[in-house]
């Protein structure tokens, strides 16, 4: 009983913040959801009407279709962190530094991010059409095109966490494989698509699987910082997220049971690959 408390009493700091952040505000969007309520009015009950409109709008779907297709780029985040972690996994000094330039990054405030990539992608002044001009390529209005700006919001969150807590859980996964199995792929002359498939695979599949829910996750919830300093949602709506909808309605337009119902939705939506998550979380 004595480590049972112990155990209960080191828990207890982490147990109460998820109680009081995570469960009770969700518990709260929850309830939100089924009223009516602009922030200057009392709020009144109105059952599943948030839902059955925000079925029906198409702004919602647009924002759904929108949040799917940038979450595309998942697979290839995941790919990329296993690659950049086959090449970095060496410990030399070299290795290490490559390490720490391409993690950085994911530890500047995406504020910075967004805002430096915003300058680039700028149709007239921006670094990257200055130098699409001067190799004579005809420059795309990237922020003002609706097929350009969902590209260049995609390039974005690929650039960005590519190397980021992914790459680490591959590289900390990869330090788990034996070293006597590399040192015989590298006697036998496995060429690397070999190693991949007869040593990589099999240890790191269920870890793939992780990232790859822990990465959807993120791309259905998250879109919000990048829609709201990089595009404003725009141009013609083609990178609003779910997230961002959310907060144009709750924040901007004073509709918080119609807002609380989207990020209800959007929990629904994420359910499935948290399970899958929790299945195939790795257990070693």
């Amino acid at each position: 009983m004595t480590d049972t408390r112990r155990g209960l009493a080191f828990v207890a700091p982490l147990f109460t913040g998820v109680v009081f952040f995570c469960l009770i505000p969700a518990a709260a969007c929850a309830v939100l959801s089924l009223f009516r309520w602009s922030l200057t009015s009392p709020p009144s009950f109105v059952g599943l009407e948030n839902y059955r409109t925000l079925l029906g709008d198409p702004l919602f779907l647009q924002a759904a279709i929108n949040t799917l297709i940038l979450s595309l780029v998942v697979p290839l985040q995941v790919a990329g962190s296993f690659a950049l972690a086959l090449f970095l996994r060496r410990t030399t000094p070299w290795h290490r530094l490559l390490r720490l330039v391409v993690f950085l990054p994911t530890l500047v405030s995406p504020v910075a991010l967004y805002i430096m990539w915003r300058s680039i992608f700028f149709a007239d002044m921006g670094l990257l059409n200055r130098l699409l001009d001067l190799v004579g390529v005809a420059a795309p209005l990237w922020l003002e095109d609706p097929g350009w700006a969902k590209a260049a919001v995609m390039v974005v969150l690929l650039w960005e966490s590519i190397g980021g807590f992914q790459m680490l859980f591959f590289l900390a996964g990869l330090r788990q494989i034996p070293e006597q199995l590399h040192d015989m792929a590298r006697l036998d002359g496995l060429p690397l698509r070999r190693r991949i498939r007869d040593i990589y695979w099999p240890w790191m599949r269920s870890l793939v699987g992780f990232n790859l829910c822990l990465g959807f996750i993120g791309a259905i919830q998250g879109g919000f910082e990048i829609a709201f300093l990089m595009t404003g949602g725009g141009p013609l709506r083609s990178t609003t997220t779910l997230s961002y909808l959310l907060y144009e309605n709750a924040f901007q337009w004073q509709k918080m049971g119609y807002g609380a119902a989207v990020g209800v939705l959007m929990f629904l939506m994420i359910s499935p690959l948290l399970a899958l998550k929790w299945k195939g979380a790795p257990r070693d």
